[in-house]
């Protein structure tokens, strides 16, 4: 009896081909880079220095610049695989949608990530976030960062998959996601927020944020993986 490779195998399998995509097109991801450094410039001069000095408003530069970034990768999400048709030879193999659709999740969350770090490094730099609220940004930011991406990435997947066929996806795209992800982003901010002088976003309860924020990738990663076989048709 031939014995066939495991979901965890396939899982990686995506990922490894996604990571080597991304790499044969270096352009896009240092392309999403110069991007975000671009906007983390121009903030400065629209809002003002002055209005830099408060800590909301710094720790929301951020997060608009993060929606951004998550924004152009989710776009092309499933791109790389289209224009060299592996994505042909992948629906007409015998590997479980599941595993493609859950490995592009992933993959795409830490593609996310990659682009977050830099920019957050920068962040520190130009915004000349003090010292003292560092380590405690840090320490909140990067978890919740982590679960926003893979809400984030759960999301797209569903409504790339959703939108892929339409000749209209440029736009029906962007028309499902942003609505649609306004939670995740924010429960994302308001939790980020706690740490600053936002009196506002703050004041409401962080168990409630928190429910909210990991509710997006168990429930859109559940959904995708039980409608995969639908989401990915030949």
């Amino acid at each position: 009896m031939r014995k066939y490779p495991s979901f965890f195998t396939y899982f990686i399998f995506i990922n490894k081909i996604s990571c080597r995509s991304i790499w044969m097109r270096k352009a896009s991801w240092f392309g999403t880079l110069l991007f975000a450094g671009c906007l983390l410039i121009l903030f400065p001069f629209g809002l003002g220095t002055e209005a830099l000095q408060r800590n909301d408003v710094r720790i929301g530069s951020l997060w608009i610049i993060n929606e951004f970034i998550a924004a152009l990768i989710i776009g092309r999400m499933f791109s790389p695989e289209q224009e060299s048709f592996a994505l042909d030879y992948i629906l007409s193999s015998r590997m479980p949608r599941a595993a493609l659709l859950v490995g592009k999740i992933s993959f795409t969350a830490l593609q996310i990530l990659s682009l977050q770090i830099p920019v957050t490094f920068f962040w520190i730099i130009l915004y000349n976030v003090q010292t003292e609220i560092l380590i405690e940004l840090l320490k909140t930011i990067v978890p919740i960062s982590l679960i926003f991406n893979l809400g984030t990435a759960s999301l797209g997947a569903l409504v790339s998959c959703l939108t892929a066929r339409s000749l209209a996806k440029e736009i029906l795209q962007p028309m499902l996601f942003f609505p649609l992800q306004s939670g995740v982003l924010l429960a994302a901010v308001s939790l980020s927020m706690q740490i600053g002088d936002n009196v506002l976003l703050g004041a409401f309860s962080s168990t409630a944020w928190w429910t909210v924020l990991s509710a997006y990738p168990i429930l859109f990663t559940a959904m995708g993986f039980l409608l995969s076989n639908v989401l990915l048709q030949e």
